[in-house]
Order: structure tokens, then sequence, then C-alpha cells
């Protein structure tokens, strides 16, 4: 037994005055005087010792009121386990789309707050709320309704094992404390990284698994480009579903809030499909594609915007070669030829792409300009002439810290080896093929190469394409001169490819969407002017997007500044240069949900359920305090009652 107040226990050494004062009575007799005193000596003796218990015994009734009254003001009472420790309750709340989703009472979330309130209201604990896009420390019951009603879905999805840290990072190591961990979410498997285990926690862990009703839910996956043609773009929607399905979904096209098309989707038995659209390919174009469905909302939205292409601009610097200018075509690039005698220095830190084509010597003064053009990030591509000056190259390749030419060799080589993983050909061949049909060449160069990754390479395992990264920027090293009486390199269906992404792989424009969340690194083919920076901006607030700005591009990092789905314009002085779309994250879309059973199986401190006010009721009566106060102050009523009887009926 414990006692709420127990300093009050110090008025029982009271006790001693009414038990001095009974005793000091007792010594008092009052004599009579009687003719025969012998006749009544035996009933006096009788007598007296009678009335010597009764005395005692109304000692005791009111020592044991006294006693009585004293402890039970000092509030005494029985523990539970856990009732004389601190308690400390830590919630987390799902606040995820998923948590969209219709239960059995509405939205889960809504649902899930609610029940918290409700089941808080009168409780007088703090608690610590931890969301998927902030945490809240050491609020009272009042402070936690209000910051539940507030609470509102986010695009943010947390692993469980981040949520723990953040959990147990919070707590306050105090001995005499009791900590308890409320999950509150969906769990889906999205969720459970690394493989959680609470083994190696020591704190009370209740899972609460929260389930829609209904668990198909179709969503718009993806969007991309199929073909292009001078007047048209065709596309494909890939819509998907959580479960295989008959159904048919109606999909709608928008550009800028402008219907354009209408399709039907209709699964056979499947959880994907794929819809063609076509637009026109004349002008910018906003798109907008949505669908109908129940189950969340997040997902029947999806944007994409086509904006018409900037040309890239390239400038050869050399022999003019035929092939380049079928590969630099007007529609998408600025492309022009110059020999070195006639070359305009100038231009040369306005092009995107310098491409050094069978030069016979690099000269000091071209050296100069393009290690000054490959600092601010241009591209770089280098092809040796087959009477190259090796020691004006070795020079070049130097400045740019590449390596050097260690000799030149006149003898006939395959090219044997492509590298499918290099960004050259990553999205160029579907699938690996043993049987291609490879170029060959009579003269090379040997080279010992710094940094480099090699796209392509000779019989003899040495580069015949290799991609240097310097700096911001990037170099591409060709191995042997590309004339047809050299090699067949040109008449080979590597060609296009090698150019055309040696071109645009440095300008990452190409995506018509984004992810919200993922690492959205996005280069702007834009020449930024000192005194200028580029602000992103959407119908409701505008920010200021890390930038770095290179040769004719800029390379924005939004770093989750952007957590809505929607159109952003990238400006700079009141200048439209380009229109972004971001969508949601489609991970939670597919519905699929953690065994927790399986998962959490023998793991002591781990509690499953889907009941949030049990949880909280067991939590609350775990807590409760066995009070004795009215037990107490029932005995002294009790003792009181005696006294008066043995005054009344023994005359005391």
């Amino acid at each position: 037994m414990q006692f709420k107040h127990p300093e009050i226990l110090f008025a029982l050494f009271l006790l001693i005055i009414p038990i001095v004062i009974h005793l000091f009575n007792f010594q008092r007799y009052k004599k009579e005087v009687f003719t025969n005193v012998q006749f009544l000596k035996n009933i006096q003796d009788q007598t007296r010792k009678s009335e010597q218990l009764k005395r005692w015994i109304l000692l005791l009734t009111r020592s044991l009121i006294f006693i009585s009254l004293v402890i039970a003001f000092a509030q005494p009472f029985w523990p539970n386990k856990t009732s004389n420790k601190k308690l400390e309750t830590n919630i987390y709340l799902d606040n995820s789309f998923s948590m969209q989703a219709e239960g059995k009472s509405g939205e889960l979330l809504k649902n899930n707050i609610q029940k918290i309130i409700k089941a808080t209201e009168f409780s007088k604990e703090k608690f610590s709320l931890f969301t998927n896009t902030k945490n809240y420390l050491k609020l009272n019951s009042k402070s936690l309704q209000t910051t539940l009603l507030n609470v509102d879905y986010s695009p943010k999805k947390q692993f469980l094992n981040t949520i723990l840290l953040q959990i147990n990072s919070q707590k306050n190591k105090r001995s005499n404390t009791l900590y308890k961990n409320i999950l509150i979410s969906d769990f889906q498997n999205i969720n459970n990284k690394n493989k959680l285990s609470f083994t190696n926690v020591n704190s009370s862990n209740i899972l609460i698994k929260t389930l829609p009703k209904n668990n198909q839910n179709f969503y718009i996956d993806s969007v991309y480009v199929v073909s292009k043609t001078i007047d048209e773009i065709l596309l494909n929607v890939v819509i998907k579903s959580s479960k295989k399905s008959s159904e048919k979904i109606a999909v709608s096209l928008f550009n800028n809030s402008i219907l354009s098309g209408k399709a039907t989707c209709k699964f056979n038995n499947s959880t994907i499909e794929n819809i063609p659209f076509s637009i026109p390919n004349t002008t910018n174009f906003l798109g907008k594609l949505t669908i109908n469905s129940d189950a969340i909302s997040f997902d029947n939205t999806f944007y994409f915007s086509i904006n018409k292409p900037k040309k890239l601009d390239v400038l050869s610097i050399g022999n003019n070669a035929s092939f380049l200018t079928k590969i630099y075509s007007n529609s998408e690039f600025n492309y022009h030829n110059y020999s070195l005698n006639k070359l305009d220095y100038n231009q040369i830190q306005n092009q995107q792409v310098i491409i050094l084509n069978e030069l016979d010597k690099i000269t000091t003064d071209l050296l100069s300009v393009l290690n000054e053009y490959t600092a601010k990030g241009g591209v770089l591509i280098i092809i040796p002439s087959a009477n190259a000056d090796i020691n004006s190259y070795n020079t070049l390749l130097s400045v740019l810290n590449s390596g050097k030419i260690q000799e030149k060799k006149e003898k006939e080589r395959l090219i044997t080896s492509i590298n499918f993983q290099h960004p050259l050909f990553k999205k160029v061949f579907e699938r690996k093929i043993n049987n291609f049909e490879y170029p060959k060449t009579k003269i090379t160069y040997k080279t010992s190469l710094n940094n480099a990754t090699s796209a392509l390479k000779l019989a003899s395992n040495e580069p015949f394409i290799a991609s240097i990264k310097h700096k911001n920027s990037l170099v591409y090293w060709f191995a042997s001169p590309l004339q047809n009486n050299i090699t067949n390199f040109t008449q080979s269906p590597l060609i296009v490819p090698v150019f055309y992404n040696m071109a645009t792989q440095q300008f990452n424009t190409s995506k018509i969407s984004y992810t919200i969340g993922s690492n959205n690194g996005i280069d702007i083919n834009y020449k930024l002017p000192k005194d200028e920076v580029l602000t992103i901006k959407n119908d409701k607030n505008h920010f200021i997007p890390l930038q770095t700005s290179y040769q004719n591009k800029v390379h924005l990092n939004f770093q989750n500044q952007i957590q809505k789905s929607g159109f952003y314009k990238v400006i700079t002085q009141n200048k439209l240069i380009t229109t972004l779309a971001f969508n949601y994250n489609r991970d939670e879309s597919k519905l699929e949900y953690m065994n927790l059973e399986k998962t959490f199986n023998g793991q002591k401190n781990v509690t499953i359920t889907n009941s949030i006010p049990k949880v909280f009721e067991k939590i609350a009566t775990e807590q409760k305090i066995n009070y004795l106060f009215k037990w107490f102050l029932a005995l002294a009523v009790l003792f009181l009652l005696l006294e008066i009887g043995l005054l009344k009926y023994f005359k005391l």
C-alpha cells in the first residue's frame, strides 16, 4: 500500500495526547462511605476490573477513529505494476494519401482523428504526436485535439524504421518513466524498409491497423511519348488497377483546362491497360488526365507538359561531316560547322556542344577558350584526325585532367563490345544483343584516360568511345578518325544514338512530368544573365529554388519545396522560360498491405489491433490507481458508531 500524501501520516504522533488523557483519567477513583464495607468488597472488585476493561476498549475505538481519519486523508492506494510510473505516450498518425480511402465510418485519416480525440478527451497525460510531415511534442489533451484537427494529407510517406528512430530520439532517459508507442496506419508494404524489428526497442509498441472497406483502386500510373511527327504527338497513358478487374474506366484529357479528348479503358481481367491519345505538335501542351475512382483520389489526376523544345546550339570545328548535319537536324538543333581558320572564338561560349572534328593540331588560342568553355559545363566531343599532333592533343587532355594519348596504331581492329548501361545506350536497346554487326577501324589512338567510362570497346578491351567527367562538363573521346576510308562506324546504326545522346544527355529536359519527392534535378535550357535568377511559380505561390548556372543551361534542385501536384512555371524577370508538371508518387496506389501478425510474430513487446478506443481504454485501466480513501473513511465511521454504542449501552 502506498500514499498519495504520506506527509499527513506524521499526524499519527498526535495519538499520544488522547492516550495520556485516558491513562490519567483511569487513576481517578471516587470513594463512597458505607456502614458495612465488608458486604460490598466482592462486588467492588468485580466492578473495578470490568470498568477498566471498558475504558481500554473505548480508548482503542477512539484511537482507531483517529488512525482511520489520518490514513484516509493521506489517500492510500494499491498501485498497479505501471501506475507508479510516469506515462509518456507517443502516437504516430499516418497522414499519407492512402489514408484517403473510405473505411466503415468515412475517410480513414479523419475517422482516426475523431477516435483519438474522443479517447483522450479527459486524459491528464502528456502526448507526443508524430505525422509524416511534422512532430508535436509534450501536448496535453486540449493541445492534442487542436493539433489533430489541423492534420492534413501529405504526399510524403514514412518508413516505419524512420518513425521509430524519431520517437526514440525524443525520449527522456528517466528510469521511472513508462513509454508507449502507438502506430496508427494502414501499414502498406512500402512502409516496411529493411525488415523492421521491435526486438531492440524497450518500449511497448501497439500497432493499430486501419483498412479501407474496398481495396480496389484504379489509378493513372504514367504517360509517355510514343512517337512524334511534324504535326502530331502520340501519347500512351498507362492505367492500372490494384487487383485484377474487368471494369470500364472513363479517361479524359485536358489541355490547360480545355477538354481535348476522351477514351474508355476496359480491363480484361487484368491489372494494367494502355490508352493511346494523339495531340497536336504545334504548340505547348499543358496536359491533365483524369479518371473517376472511389477508393482514393490523389492518383485520379495526372499532369504532363510538352513544351516546344528549344534548339541546342552545336558547333563543329574542323571537317564538314555530312552525317553530323543529318543527325543535328534543324528541328532540334542549331548546328554550324567552321574550319579552324574561319572560326570566331567568341561563338564558342554561346554553344552547348562543341565538336573537334579531326583537327590536325589544337592551337594555344583554342585550348584557352575550350578550358573556359568546359569549366562552365559545356559538352566537348573530341574526334582526332588521321595525322593528329599527339603533343597538342595531350596538352588539351592534360588541361582537362583527362589523361593522355600513348601511341598511334595503324592496324585494322574490330569494335566488339557495347556497354548497355552507359547513358549513351541505356535507353537505345530493349535487351542485350549478341549477334550485332560491329564496325571496324584501320587507325586507333591508344590512350590512358582518367575517370573514364567506356561506351564502346575494341577487341583489345581499349576504349573506342569513352566519356570523361570533367568538373561540370562531359568530354567524349573517340579513339579513331571517322572518315569513311578509315572506319565504317558512320554507316553503323550506332552512329545516330551516339551523337544524338552526346548532345542531349547533359541537358536533362526531356521529361514531360516529374514525381514529387524524387530527386528532381532538372536542367533548364537557358543562358541565365548574371543579374537574374529563375523563379518557380504556380497559381498560389512562388519560390526561388537552389540553382546553378552553367554554359547555356541552369540546373535546378527543388529540395522538397514542391508538395502539391500541378503545373509550375519557370520564369525570370516576368518572362516565361518553360512549364514543368509534377505528380504525386504512385507507390501507395497499389494498396498492398503488410501481414503484421506474420511480420512481427514472436515479438513480445508488440501488440496488434484494429481498435483505437480499446487501446486507450486499456492504457487508462493500467494507469488507474485503486484509492482506499473511502474504505478508511468508512472504518472511521464504523468505529465512531462503536464508540457511541459503548457509551450508550455500557454507560462509560
